[in-house]
Order: C-alpha cells, then structure tokens, then sequence
C-alpha cells in the first residue's frame, strides 16, 4: 500500500508541475509579485558587480567542479545560472566577473552565458573568452589553482555556487585568509559542513536552484519557483502518508 502511494505521488507530481509552471507564469504576469523568502546571499550577490566597479578588481565566481553531461549537472546549471543572471549588469558596466570552471563542457556554458548580452547587442567587442578560466580538470587541483588565483589576482569577492565536494574547504580558506567576502552554495552535505562556519553567506540545498527567480524576478521565473514549491509540498505530504501506512500497515 506505501509503495502504491509513493508511485502514484510522484506520477501526479511530474504530470502537474509543467501545468503549474504555466499557471503560475500567467498568475505571475497579470498580478501582483508574491514576497519571496529573505536569503542574505542573493542580496549580496546583486551588489558583487558594484563593489568590483568601485574597488577595481573583478569578482570571482566558480560554478564548481562539475560538468553537463554527468551526474552533477543540474547543480552545474545552477552555478551557471549565477552567471547568466549577473551578464546583463555585466556588459553594461564593464565589470565583468572571472569566472573558473574544471570542465571543458562548464568552460563553453560559461562562456556562452558571459557572451548572451554582447550578442543581444550585435556587438561583441566588449567581450571578453579569458573571463572564463579552467584552474584545474580534478577537484583537488581545481582547488589548489583557485587557491593560487584568490591570493594572486586579489577579486573583490568570492562566490562559489555548484558542485563542489571536500576540495571545497581549500578554497574557501584561501578566501578566508584574504579577507574576501565569500558566497556560497551546495547540495554536497560534505561541503556544506565546510561552507557553513566560513563563509559569509550560503545556500543550503535547493536553494541554489532559486537564483534566477531572486537576483531577475521575471514573471515566468517566479512561476516556477512557486509550482516547484507546490510540488515539493505535495510530495512531503505524500512520503507522510506513506511513512504512516507503512508503520499502521505493513502488510
């Protein structure tokens, strides 16, 4: 009976959030905008590319150490989507971020995204490939090529948001003895134990995925996050359920 249940929940959930994604687009564009849950880190992410303007030095994002074709790539997507978010303000103020990869398909992504805005444009001129850097193709030597470019190229800030592991607690270190302001984000439980007493700022879990919806605000984004919301619910509803037949009804 819980393992019934548990499939019928998730089928209803997978055929519904694309419905809800879409009424809730619609709802989004026609009233008003819902207040989000406060998260510290994405109001600091809004303010890198201005300190970095004002300081002179770039700021530094990674989005981890992963790639698009694995098993982490929806945490790599979610690095990247930092990335795409701040290109925009980017390209209109010149400060563009430097931003590390370990992967050569994460190295084409992040390029793309840094170039988005120019191409808008029809003028890639102010483009620039060598914002994106491979500082490593293996966690710890990603690790140790971040650590040697915090402490020599001197960012304004570091932010790491993607999937990282405990290579992560070199880098943030070397941000720590700097004296960097550092955001950052996982869903590795390894590395969250790491990130949380260091760094500034820092998002647990799922809510990296958030990014585009906070630092944009976009109707269709918005819509998003609450279906996917709407849908996380449902299923704690159901696992609940299920827990409790299990244990009333084992059989």
């Amino acid at each position: 009976m819980a393992d019934r249940v548990l499939q019928v929940g998730l089928f209803v959930a997978v055929l519904a959030l694309p419905l809800l994604m879409l009424v809730f687009g619609v709802v989004m564009r026609r009233w008003r905008i819902p207040q989000l849950r406060h998260l510290s880190a994405f109001d600091a992410l809004r303010g890198q590319l201005g300190r970095s303007i004002e300081v002179g030095h770039p700021a530094h994002i990674s989005i981890g150490t992963g790639g698009i074709g694995a098993e982490d790539t929806l945490v790599t997507l979610a690095g990247a989507s930092i990335v795409d978010s701040l290109a925009q303000e980017a390209a209109d103020t010149g400060a563009s971020p430097v931003v590390s990869v370990a992967d050569g398909t994460a190295l084409i992504l992040a390029q793309d995204m840094l170039r988005h805005p120019y191409t808008r444009r029809g003028d890639i001129s102010g483009y620039d490939p060598l914002a994106v850097q491979t500082l490593g193709m293996a966690p710890l030597q990603y690790a140790v090529g971040t650590m040697d470019f915090l402490r020599h190229s001197q960012p304004v800030s570091n932010v790491m948001i993607g999937s990282f592991g405990p290579e992560v607690g070199l880098i943030i270190e070397a941000g720590v003895r700097q004296g960097l302001a550092q955001v950052a984000g996982s869903t590795d439980a390894r590395a969250l134990a790491l990130l949380y007493p260091s760094a500034n700022h820092v998002l647990i879990g799922e809510e990296i995925f958030a990014a585009p919806a906070y630092l944009e605000r976009r109707p269709d984004q918005l819509g998003r996050l609450q279906a996917q919301d709407m849908v996380r619910y449902f299923l704690i509803f159901v696992i609940i359920v299920a827990a409790v037949l299990r244990t009333f009804f084992p059989g």
